[in-house]
Order: structure tokens, then sequence, then C-alpha cells
């Protein structure tokens, strides 16, 4: 293994076993930068000016106290806020913020856009409003937004406007979360079919390394989607070597677990997903494997469960189903949980049939601490509960 006098020779001064500069290691360097990518490229923070979702929030949160404010102005690098209760402002780094997942955000127009009197191409122009301007948007109809602008009222076309819904990878609407395939004009198109109105939605879901290009002045066109990531520069380790003092030398590249985005597992068949209860950028979801998100974008799969096709549930920060099984600590590791031989004992008890086969199909949580479960026996399927802390089966009445 070759190492050097110092980070900055340009040819080594000696080499020896790699177990030797390990076992005399005294010291390291690591560098770790933010960069764009873009298909296949990369930009440093200079070269590009994206817009993300917190700089069209009208609510953003503080990850570090989990606390709510209110957005007063947002700029490239910095937004201003203040907390509607104590009348207190703050200003955040706009990489230190998240988006509020209850906000819908605000609606930015990227170029000098006409303001029409009613919902259509052909109607009439009641003025123009300038590329850059934010407002909220009353209604969508029939792909414009209704806004106030100045002294009017009128529509604006979707296809020009910058809104959360264009980063949005879920949307809380019916009810529940749903994973977001596409957007078509003001509509959101689900991952199991749905067609949802805008109108209709209530939370908004939009992972905040997410950026899309709000200027054609940039290196890169007008509408592209970039990614905020960090990349950790190769490390300089530092070992003491007998005959040649203090050298320097670079660890070996180690491969890195794979990471997904959502419009990774979209391509595959989504068996079943569940959000946190409080916090919807943290899912769990089965798609031919278990893979799990802490920041609606990014995916980990879970390597116990390859192939795995069946149902989850996210009860808390610790606890998480997988079928049969469940961890306690945020999916590190799991326990066979879900005993067959109990509960084939319990349906015989409840139903006067002993099942030959069962599968789990659907868990569920209800208050205060009941786990339900749906359970396919080969001929029906059959609803259970239990204590969530003990394997106490019955039938679920009604």
């Amino acid at each position: 293994m070759p190492f050097f006098k110092t980070p900055q020779s340009p040819f080594p001064s000696g080499a020896t076993l790699l177990e030797n500069l390990e076992k005399n290691k005294v010291g390291h360097t690591l560098k770790a930068e933010l960069y764009y990518k873009y298909k296949n490229e990369s930009f440093s923070k200079a070269d590009l000016r994206p817009i993300f979702p917190t700089h069209i929030s009208q609510s953003i949160i503080d990850p570090k106290t989990k606390k709510r404010w209110s957005v007063l102005e947002t700029r490239v690098d910095t937004i201003l806020t203040y907390d509607t209760k104590t009348k207190v402002t703050a200003q955040f780094s706009i990489d230190d913020v998240t988006s509020d997942p209850y906000d819908t955000g605000y609606a930015l127009t990227l170029k000098d856009s006409y303001l029409k009197a009613k919902p259509g191409d052909a109607e009439k122009v009641l003025t123009t409003i300038p590329g850059g301007t934010r407002f909220t948007v009353l209604k969508y109809k029939s792909g414009f937004a209704e806004v106030s602008f100045k002294n009017y009222v009128g529509f604006v076309s979707v296809s020009e406007l910058i809104t959360k819904f264009d980063f949005a990878t879920y949307v809380f609407a019916n009810k529940k979360w749903n994973i977001v395939k596409r957007r078509t004009f003001d509509f959101i198109e689900t991952n199991d079919g749905q067609k949802i109105s805008f109108n209709n939605v209530s939370g908004v879901v939009a992972p905040d390394q997410i950026g899309i290009i709000g200027s054609g002045t940039q290196k890169i066109p007008l509408w592209s989607r970039v990614e905020l990531s960090t990349r950790t520069k190769p490390a300089w380790i530092q070992s003491q070597i007998k005959g040649h003092g203090t050298v320097w030398w670079k660890p070996l590249e180690s491969s890195e677990e794979k990471i997904y985005t959502i419009d990774d597992l979209l391509k595959k068949e989504i068996a079943s997903i569940s959000f946190h209860p409080k916090d919807p950028m943290k899912a769990i979801l089965s798609a031919n494997g278990v893979f799990m998100t802490d920041d609606g974008y990014h995916w980990k799969e879970l390597k116990e469960f390859k192939s795995f096709n069946g149902p989850v549930h996210y009860f808390n920060d610790l606890m998480i189903f997988v079928g049969n099984f469940r961890s306690t600590d945020h999916g590190k590791t799991f326990e066979n949980y879900i005993q067959i031989e109990k509960l084939a004992s319990a349906i015989q008890n409840e139903y006067g049939f002993l099942p030959k086969n069962l599968q789990v199909k659907r868990i569920e949580t209800v208050a205060p601490y009941v786990l339900k479960i749906e359970v396919e026996t080969g001929h029906r399927r059959i609803r259970m509960q239990s204590p969530l802390f003990a394997q106490t089966w019955s039938a679920v009445k009604g």
C-alpha cells in the first residue's frame, strides 16, 4: 500500500502492508461538501440557484426543536420566519430547515405570466404578473390557479407556476397519505390509480433536497430537477511508520449501500406502505423487498426481507411491523412477533376450524395499543386483534 509524506505530495515516499498502516493510525482528514446532481452531471452550490420547497412554503419546521414557524420572506440561502403566538422573528439557513408537510405552500411565477379573467388560454387578459411573484392560490380549476394580484382576481395557468405539488412524493387526501405517481395539470395521479384535485389536498410531502431550476439564465434548462447531495472527498489517514515517521495514505474505496428514490420504487409494484403516525417524511413500504425512508425521498432496503410483498406497519419511532416480524429499534433488528401457532389456535376457538395455512395480509394499530390484522386462511379472510404487547388473539366483530 503506497504512502506519502503529505497529502499534497505528488508521488509516494514508500509502501507497506495495509495491516501495518491500519495498526499504526494516529489521525485522519475528511472533507464533505454539498453539491447538485443533474442527470450524470455534478455542480457546485455556486453554479446553480434552484428553488426548493422551503422557498415556496407558508410554514417551515426547525428539525432541531420540531417547532413550526410561519414564513415572512425567503431569499436564495436564508428564510425569515416568525412565531404567530409570540410574534418573535427568526432567520434560518435554507439548508437548516424542512418544509411543513401539512402546508400546501404558495405558488410562484417563474416568468412574466398573464392573469386571465377566466380559466382558459383564449380568455381575456386582465394584467401581466411579473416573474418571481409569490401568492396564495384561492382554488384550482381546469388547469388554472385562481389568485389575487393587486386589485384583480383572475386565473394563471399552472404550467407557468411552481408549487409544492411539483415536488410532491406524497399528498394527504381522502384521510390518508397517497404516493404520487405524476402531476397532470391541477391533478395528482397516485400510485393506486386515483386522480386527486389539488383542491382536495391538505398535505404535501416535498423532499427538501430536490430543487427545480427557476431561471433560464442558469447552466441547465428551466424546470430541470436537481438533487442537493453530500459527498465526502477521499480521506487521508495519518500513520506512524518506523523509518519514515508520519506518513499519509488513502483508504481503499468501500462499496456504498444502494439508496433508492421514490421514483425507483414506483417502477416496482408497491404491495403495502405505512407512514409514521406523526411524521409523513418517515415511511416503510414493501415492493419485492422492504424499504424505509426518513426524508420522504431516499429509501434504504432492509436486506433480511428480500422479495417480500406482504403488509408493513409503522407504529412509532421504534416499533415497526413487517409481516409476522416486529422491530423495536427502528428497523435495525427484527423478531418473529406474530406467532402462527397461537393465532391458529385462537382462530379455532373463535371460528371452529383449525387453519392449515395462515398468511397475514394487513396490519394496523388502534388506540389504546391494539394490534389488528387481516389473515388469509386458505378459503376465507378473517380479522383478528390482540393487545399490542401480548399474543391474546380474538375475532374482530362487525
